[in-house]
């Protein structure tokens, strides 16, 4: 599994060749529109992006980590009208399209009916002989089966560093997170009070950006711990964000978080 240069999106190779990204919202200029921001159709151009990003990886399966559609509570126009011919355009293009509902997604089967698989919303797991990824969303606790993988890797925060310039102005920019986590303390929490055997050692926790690159996200860099991070993960205190080691979307490595205060 490696991240794609300049993209929001990972790339798994077995068993089955898989594109993978989170947080696309189509759908979301309307929520701008009806506050009265005038923005133009965005949600072509993702779809658009994501077709390019399968030719160029020759990708057979895309698999989301939830919140395609933006509306929510409910579906907007555009979600109705769009969003099932927009899924079409790209299932041409692969064998399957796999969607892990999120937050955003609910009544979404209601559009596109058996056009996608949709996996369990507490996420499944993705293997081959050598590694197991666990895939969820991340605004639920994922499985206590996905325990058992290599890495566990969610979307849902839309992760951004913020950084300020010598003359004063601020620039946010999508990135990566790596966490780590004791691993028996997230299968007690998952487990809750049954008195089971926990498995030793630590668990990486990859945290993907949006890729929709319109909307905001959390600037990991001037949160504080707990209250403002979003989803269970995150607010539970397991994984220690100010020790996150965070990269940017062409893969440049800028340190960990709490390296980063300082230039907020």
């Amino acid at each position: 599994m490696f991240k794609i240069p300049e993209a929001p999106a990972l790339l798994v190779e077995r068993p089955i060749k898989s594109l993978i990204m989170s947080d696309v919202h189509i759908g979301f200029e309307e929520e701008l529109h009806n506050v009265g921001f005038r923005v133009p159709s965005q949600s072509w151009r993702l779809v658009e992006e994501i077709k390019q990003l399968i030719k160029n990886t020759g990708a057979k399966r895309l698999i989301i980590l939830g919140d395609l559609k933006h509306k929510v509570p409910g579906t907007s126009k555009i979600e109705w009208r769009y969003l099932s011919g927009m899924v079409e355009d790209i299932r041409r293009m692969v064998d399957e399209i796999v969607l892990v509902p999120g937050n955003h997604d609910a009544g979404i089967s209601k559009i596109l009916g058996d056009s996608v698989t949709y996996a369990p919303s507490r996420g499944f797991m993705i293997e081959d002989e050598e590694h197991k990824v666990g895939l969820f969303h991340g605004h639920t606790w994922p499985s206590i089966t996905l325990s058992n993988a290599d890495m566990l890797v969610m979307g849902h925060m839309h992760p951004v560093v913020r950084l300020r310039a010598e003359i004063g102005f601020t620039i946010r920019k999508r990135v990566w997170l790596i966490l780590e986590a004791d691993r028996a303390s997230l299968v007690k929490r998952l487990r809750r009070k049954q008195d089971l055997k926990a498995p030793r050692g630590r668990l990486s926790l990859l945290v993907m950006p949006s890729f929709n690159d319109f909307l905001s996200g959390v600037a990991v860099n001037t949160v504080s711990e707990g209250r403002e991070l979003l989803g269970p993960v995150m607010r539970s205190g397991l994984f220690d964000l100010s020790k996150a080691e965070v990269y940017m979307l062409d893969g440049t490595h800028l340190g960990k978080v709490s390296d980063l205060r300082e230039f907020a």
